[in-house]
């Protein structure tokens, strides 16, 4: 990638990356027994190592509790006046174990194997043969046992007939009975009522009210003068008088799950902690131009209601009807093909089950099967204690916190397959070539070519040591609170606060270990300080601006932001063997250095080779340029000694439109596809890659926008 264009500000650098997990089991024995707690294993050592952390980024950590959300941990530590900052030891455990599994080829402890993404649909009617159908009865887990079909093609009614009918948007909602007399007009491929004389209230007709975000504010006035405003129409069906048993095809419920989970509506449900799906929640619909009160919808659930009214696409079986798909809109989502991301990683990499055969990872920070069935169905518990017990980071100082006013961070979305599948570079500015195909990006499309692509790795984020460069600082710098005031508006609910301790700062934490081979401790120390295996792997001391080449980790929140960068130094301070504890015999003496010889020793060719490859960039503090790392912005990231427009930070939704590998696709009204504009796939550099940045794709307005307004 050019210098001119670096200098510009027209390439970014995505702020996580992933690293491979080995293809094979990493090495023989690779899975094996523990030691054990019940005795002192020969060749064992127990004791402990003091870890000193340095911040290189200001780190932010948030307490949980109710009384103290969003504030930075705090306790009362012994020289110290009052309640100071510290790192609680839970912290430091999780971020130690996650790193200890990417170095040692540890098993995947905190995976959702059963995930499967869901995609929405293009934007076009529905293809013939589908029909509303109301829910007459569920089972407890809201799958539809009865339903009632609407043995007709829909009728689309303008919004201002349904309000007279039903006297008021507020009676308008799913589930609505009217009556409309009229088979209505034919307008781009589907029948339109929007005379308020042929809709009345009351009658064997049923309403779906969806969400209205994707119409339009306004419309083309034909007289030639202002535009006017939008309309909305629902879709409403004329039931049949037959409620029948409701029988799905193989995986179409579970694929309408899978659809489901991917929903704005399921997110905001799984951010309330008192969130109850047992029964509807309804949600005002507006116009979205004047904000008007259109109408009520069902929100998105992983289960169905009574009287709730879905789209189905049929077919009759003697007495039941037989569901060969169903949506909850005319525009829904569909599920990404029929693999879960468990068929998607190497079988070797999945969670150990059995205390008997533990990775490398779970013999020394334990093991956990939370899934084990036992006979009659019963729950079984298959666990393993750890051999090492974190105590909290201790500050140096009384170090004083900062407000932090951070812009949305949403949830990961393996869906998106640019940056989370296997990178084929053969796929690399292509489009799928079938007519109306999915895009390259989704699981189950062309792209996995007959062959499963796997997903990426382990996510890594870049590290920095100059957090002042990273975008969100040069923004916050002057104006701390840029992000809730200027670039999102005030009541975006995905806006948050924390508190940081500053870069600098310094903490000291005692790591307890017991009975863990030499190997076992080394790879313990690697975890704590990288360093020690990274610095002989990875590039010379001296970076290429004559500055010393550093490795580090992360801890905390607000990693993809430039927050938890840190660097540590480690030392044992007590050791002790069988003899030494039991015997009163001299004290063992294990150097640093000869704990991750031996841990080297049990890594595979293909894991030395990640570590080389991959790691020793992924954790090098400022391997990806510091001003450039963002998500895919808006705008512009100029070099740090020109101006930053915070405009630019907010998310190009335009850059996943443009790199699925697809195209889009419109029904005519003869009755077939018409291809139009091509979205070439564009794939996250590989973490090997010598420049990991992306080019620019700057957001193109569709109309008038709020600012920050997500779509």
């Amino acid at each position: 990638m050019s210098d001119d264009r670096r200098a510009r500000g027209d390439t970014f650098v995505n702020p996580y990356t992933f690293v491979s997990m080995p293809k094979g089991e990493p090495g023989a024995g690779w899975r094996r027994e523990p030691a054990g707690h019940d005795r002192f294993a020969e060749e064992c050592y127990s004791g402990v190592v003091e870890v000193e952390l340095t911040a290189r980024s200001p780190l932010l950590l948030r307490q949980v509790y109710a009384d103290a959300e969003g504030r930075f941990p705090r306790q009362t530590v012994a020289g110290f006046e009052g309640r100071v900052p510290y790192l609680p030891g839970s912290s430091l455990a999780g971020a130690v174990r996650s790193l200890h599994e990417t170095l040692a080829g540890g098993c995947l402890r905190v995976f959702d194997g059963d995930f499967r993404p869901g995609y929405r649909d293009q934007v076009r009617a529905r293809p013939p043969g589908w029909r509303l159908a109301r829910v007459d009865e569920v089972d407890e887990d809201g799958r539809p046992t009865r339903m009632q079909l609407c043995t007709r093609a829909p009728v689309w009614v303008e919004s201002a007939a349904l309000h007279r009918a039903l006297g008021g948007a507020k009676n308008l909602r799913t589930g609505a009975r009217v009556t409309v007399d009229g088979p209505g007009e034919e307008v781009f491929g589907r029948r339109q009522v929007e005379e308020p004389e042929l809709v009345r209230g009351g009658g064997d007709w049923v309403v779906l009210v969806t969400d209205a975000g994707t119409r339009r504010k306004t419309r083309r006035n034909p007289a030639g003068g202002a535009p006017l405003r939008g309309r909305y129409f629902c879709a409403a069906g004329q039931l049949d008088g037959t409620v029948r048993a409701a029988v799905f095809d193989d995986g179409v419920w579970e694929g309408f799950l899978d659809s489901v989970d991917g929903t704005n509506d399921l997110r905001e449900f799984r951010q309330d902690p008192a969130g109850d799906d047992s029964r509807p929640c309804w949600k005002q619909v507006r116009h979205p131009g004047d904000g008007a009160l259109l109408g009520s919808r069902i929100a998105a659930r992983r289960r169905l209601y009574a009287d709730q009214v879905v789209w189905v696409l049929p077919e009759m079986s003697g007495e039941s009807l037989v569901v060969r798909d169903m949506a909850l809109a005319v525009v829904w989502r569909h599920a990404g093909g029929v693999d879960k991301a468990r068929q998607r990683v190497p079988a070797h990499a999945l969670a150990c089950t059995s205390p008997g055969a533990l990775c490398p990872s779970c013999r020394v920070f334990g093991s956990a099967d939370t899934e084990a069935r036992g006979g009659r169905g019963r729950a079984e518990q298959n666990a393993y204690r750890g051999h090492v017990r974190f105590g909290d980071g201790l500050p140096r100082e009384a170090y004083e916190t900062r407000q932090e006013y951070l812009p949305p961070m949403g949830a990961p979305k393996p869906g998106a397959g640019q940056f989370y599948l296997n990178r084929d570079q053969g796929s690399e500015g292509a489009t799928a070539d079938g007519v109306n195909a999915r895009p390259l990006r989704e699981w189950g499309s062309e792209g996995d070519n007959g062959r499963r692509r796997g997903l990426r790795g382990r996510k890594q984020y870049w590290l920095t040591g100059t957090s002042g460069n990273r975008p969100y600082f040069r923004a916050s710098s002057q104006k701390p609170r840029v992000f809730h005031e200027e670039v999102y508006e005030p009541d975006n609910s995905m806006l948050s606060r924390g508190e940081s301790v500053p870069e600098g700062a310094v903490f000291t934490a005692r790591v307890h270990f017991e009975n863990l081979g030499e190997a076992d401790l080394g790879g313990l120390l690697c975890a704590l300080d990288p360093a020690l295996l990274l610095a002989s792997d990875g590039d010379p001391e001296q970076d290429t601006d004559g500055g010393r080449v550093e490795y580090g980790w992360a801890v905390g929140g607000g990693r993809p932001l430039g927050f938890g960068t840190v660097t540590s130094r480690v030392s044992i301070t007590a050791l002790d063997d069988a003899a030494s504890r039991y015997l009163g015999g001299p004290g063992p003496v294990v150097e640093v250095s000869r704990a991750v010889r031996a841990f080297r020793r049990t890594a595979s060719t293909e894991l030395k080779d990640i570590w080389k490859r991959q790691l020793a960039k992924v954790l090098r503090l400022d391997w990806a340029a510091p001003h450039q790392v963002w998500y895919p912005p808006a705008g512009q990231l100029p070099e740090p000694n020109a101006p930053l427009h915070p405009q630019a930070l907010l998310p190009s939704f335009t850059f996943w439109k443009e790199t699925t590998g697809g195209a889009s696709w419109t029904w005519t009204e003869r009755g077939g596809w018409n291809k139009g504009a091509e979205f070439p796939y564009q794939q996250l550099p590989a973490s090997a890659a010598p420049d990991p940045g992306m080019n620019v794709i700057p957001h193109k307005q569709q109309g008038p926008r709020n600012r920050g307004e997500r779509r």
